[in-house]
């Protein structure tokens, strides 16, 4: 569904967004739509009813102002526009500074007395002159802080209370007390020479509690300001990280223009000390990229010909030519930047229960302030003591604490991920990683480098050498496959002449077929051999199960029905799989290889990484039933890079793509690793429990704040305890709330995802695979289970009776000490690795 991005001015609070959510949900053609309080944005999913102007009515109806901004990161080159934030933190610096100007006075001679500060004898003397000052130095605070009461009582007008409405109620009613206080001492005075009365009649001024409640909510709002600006850093630092020029390279003659000029196919030029303005492949020169800002990495990357390049990457030392492959909105980058504000935009689950009660939060405190007034007058006590109790649970209610305790963590948690490489697409992803129980991995491209190589090769009697690699690579040239880069890659230097065939056909999971000069060429592995009826002598099986248990992968050949020959390719590990492995393990989660590759295979990479739990032999479309059957049980997080994982990878939980694989792996998945760090995966989990236990904490506080505050306010504990808060101290606790829930959310930017603490429980696991001979039944494999989990250090014991193996896991394992064990049950090991 289409989506479009809105600015919406004047918002205050959470029970501000919600009105906005609402009033645009009601308008024709929107499906959904989110409001991100830390941007003032307005994201929808609309159909083809929607209509803007329609968006625009109905959410001006409910008193705010919509204006579309354009929904894609600003494109290289084009002048960032100034931040709104900036410009809001600029107008509330300049209301507080202005607002302390007067309120200091009006508090000296409001308070000073009660510390025995000099005042004029004017003040002190006259009750009259004493209220009037005051009143007049609150005027000017009014002034200022004037928009709190337009949006305040626009939006009590309308029906749809916000957090200014409260305060402009509390404010209002304070200085309204004070001008009724006014005029009664005016009144008393006529009395003269006995002002006694008036002087009492002084308690009754609030204008003071008014000037200070006015203040101190413009500090918490410049002071919140600042921290929600600096939430929203990881976006700012990555728009500027694209150069405004570049030089482009025209008939060998460097000229410099605006990166929003570059398309594909131009070559440009960069220089040391330059910033790379767009994604491409260098032709000529070498450099040392600064890659940081895109995966983390903090040493730079020696690139030559050949090598891909990204925009925002710095050149720290070199100078090369690279052809332009993808420019502007196309970028990596720009890729980065769209899926860290999607991401920051959207809402996590927890946060519902937030968004519920502030849709309420507004009108239940006015009803409560007005209860508290009626009780207290109920109760006998005075004007000045209700409409001071009223006021207090006014101000101190907080919206706010509510409405960010989860975009904030959201914001800061997906930022820190995007610097160090890992990308979140949505909020929801962020809180569900950190459920899960279960990780599973596919093997070629993931676990492996993607890049095999042909090892090994056997041909039928009579087959000629040259024959077969030409017949060979004519038939796999069509794939992209892999396996068909490898045969490719074999015979590069052989100089084979290129021959087009006439049929092509990918089968995935099994192989290929073809038909190149008449000549019918089946390739893949055994089980498409035998579907297709061709004859396997027993010299190649076994060869090939030879090579199958040495970890390789073999692939078959068959000219017009016939075996033509076999090949052995092997793989190396990504040199990242064994600590991500030992990393996820730590973390108590379950790790499984997935893999179409035959189980031999499989095993021979699990044993080296110390995985247990071996699918092989899966065909790409069961690879999403497997991860159905393990969803059965737990949240399962797929991870992958080709297409054949992209069917997984949606139905996981949580589907991670590693930053090399395909551009479909990348679009199915929900969290992207920029770089080819498996690492990222445990990273990944790691700073989902953070984001998640920040909010939790946020959540907590801006809770507990409001069901403690809101009582102490309204004077339930005054009878028994003698606490009753005055509305000044009521205004600055609401303002503190909402900056402790900014500021505890910005703790997540020192947060490192790939420091993991080490410890003797953190002690990486030993994985010893034992070839048991005499074991016959399922006894015979419990009594070596046994023995086993009685040596020292031994932490998991699994038996395949089938393969005659045993998997050994644990910390310092002997090998003598597992011989020994298995010996002395009265079993003979014959090998250990």
């Amino acid at each position: 569904m289409p989506q479009f991005v809105f600015k919406v001015s004047g918002m205050s609070c959470a029970a501000c967004s919600a009105h906005v959510e609402k009033a645009a949900s009601s308008a024709p053609g929107v499906k959904t739509a989110a409001v991100n309080l830390l941007q003032n944005t307005l994201r929808v999913e609309t159909d083809d009813a929607f209509n803007a102007q329609r968006l625009k009515d109905a959410v001006e109806q409910a008193g705010y102002t919509l204006i579309i901004l354009p929904e894609q990161p600003v494109p290289a080159g084009k002048e960032k526009p100034s931040s709104s934030s900036e410009s809001e933190e600029r107008a509330l610096r300049l209301r507080l500074r202005y607002s302390l100007l007067f309120l200091f006075p009006l508090f000296y001679i409001a308070m000073g007395h009660m510390f025995s500060l000099p005042l004029p004898a004017v003040l002190t003397q006259n009750p009259g002159v004493f209220a009037l000052t005051q009143g007049l130095l609150l005027v000017p605070i009014l002034f200022i802080n004037r928009v709190i009461f337009i949006s305040g009582f626009k939006s009590l007008l309308r029906g749809v209370p916000n957090m200014n409405s409260l305060i402009a109620v509390g404010a209002g009613a304070a200085a309204a007390s004070g001008l009724w206080t006014l005029y009664r001492v005016l009144i008393l005075m006529q009395d003269a020479p006995n002002w006694a009365p008036a002087f009492e009649a002084l308690h009754g001024l609030y204008f003071e509690s008014a000037g200070m409640i006015l203040t101190l909510i413009t500090l918490g709002k410049y002071l919140e300001t600042r921290a929600k600006r600096k939430t929203s850093g990881a976006i700012e630092q990555l728009l500027q990280l694209a150069p405004p020029k570049a030089l482009r390279v025209e008939q060998d003659v460097e000229r410099e223009i605006d990166s929003a000029d570059i398309q594909p196919g131009d070559i440009l030029a960069v220089r040391a000390g330059m910033a790379v303005a767009a994604d491409g492949i260098i032709l000529s020169g070498r450099g040392a990229l600064d890659e940081s800002a895109l995966t983390g990495e903090s040493l730079p990357v020696d690139k030559e010909a050949g090598a891909l390049v990204r925009a925002g990457t710095i050149n720290r030392a070199g100078y090369f030519r690279f052809q332009v492959t993808h420019a502007g909105k196309q970028t990596l980058l720009s890729q980065i930047i769209r899926l860290v504000e999607e991401a920051s935009s959207s809402k996590a689950p927890i946060g519902r229960l937030a968004d519920k009660v502030s849709g309420v939060f507004v009108p239940v405190v006015i009803g409560l302030s007005v209860v508290t007034a009626a009780g207290w007058l109920l109760a006998g006590y005075g004007w000045g003591w209700a409409i001071g109790c009223a006021v207090a649970v006014l101000v101190i209610s907080c919206p706010c604490a509510l409405g960010l305790a989860t975009p904030t963590a959201v914001m800061v948690g997906t930022g820190t991920g995007a610097r160090n490489g890992i990308l979140f697409k949505s909020a929801e992803v962020l809180e569900t990683a950190r459920l899960a129980d279960t990780v599973v991995f596919d093997k070629t491209g993931t676990l492996t480098q993607g890049k095999p190589e042909v090892t090994d090769f056997l041909l039928a009697d009579g087959m000629a050498e040259r024959d077969f690699w030409n017949y060979a690579v004519w038939a796999e040239s069509p794939s992209e496959h892999p396996l068909s880069r490898a045969v490719l890659r074999a015979q590069q230097a052989q100089g084979i002449a290129p021959q087009l065939a006439q049929e092509f056909e990918t089968l995935p999971g099994a192989g290929i077929c073809a038909r190149v000069n008449g000549k019918q060429i089946i390739a893949g592995n055994e089980r498409l051999m035998r579907r297709c009826r061709v004859v396997i002598v027993s010299s190649f099986a076994q060869q090939a199960q030879a090579w199958a248990k040495q970890g390789k992968t073999v692939l078959f050949f068959a000219f017009d029905g016939q075996l033509a020959g076999i090949l052995a390719l092997a793989d190396s590990l990504n040199p990242s799989a064994r600590e991500s492995v030992c990393q996820l393990r730590q973390m108590g989660l379950n790790v499984v290889l997935l893999t179409g590759d035959n189980e031999s295979a499989a095993r021979f990479i699990g044993r080296q990484l110390g995985i247990t739990t071996i699918i092989a032999g899966v065909f790409p479309q069961d690879k999403e039933a497997q991860i159905r059957r393990l969803q059965k049980s737990g949240k399962v997080i797929m991870v992958g890079d080709g297409i054949n994982d992209a069917p997984a990878l949606a139905r996981a939980d949580v589907g991670v793509a590693v930053g090399s694989g395909t551009d479909i792996a990348l679009e199915t998945s929900d969290v992207v690793l920029v770089k080819n760090d498996l690492t990222g995966v445990a990273a990944a989990v790691r700073l989902s429990r953070a984001v998640i236990s920040n909010i939790k904490q946020n959540l907590f506080w801006a809770f507990i704040y409001n069901v403690c505050g809101i009582p102490l306010a309204a004077g339930v504990f005054y009878h028994w305890l003698g606490w009753k808060l005055n509305p000044m101290f009521a205004a600055a606790c609401m303002s503190l709330s909402s900056v402790f829930v900014v500021t505890n959310a910005l703790r997540l930017r020192y947060f490192k995802p790939y420091k993991i603490k080490k410890g003797k429980e953190d002690t990486p696991l030993m994985v010893q695979v034992l070839t048991v001979e005499g074991m016959m039944c399922a006894h015979c494999a419990g009594r070596v289970q046994g023995a086993l989990q009685a040596v020292a250090g031994v932490k998991k014991v699994q038996v395949n009776l089938t393969a005659k193996e045993v998997t050994v896991e644990g910390e310092n394992l002997s090998p003598q000490a597992l011989l020994g064990a298995v010996e002395q049950a009265g079993y003979q090991v014959k090998n250990i690795r």
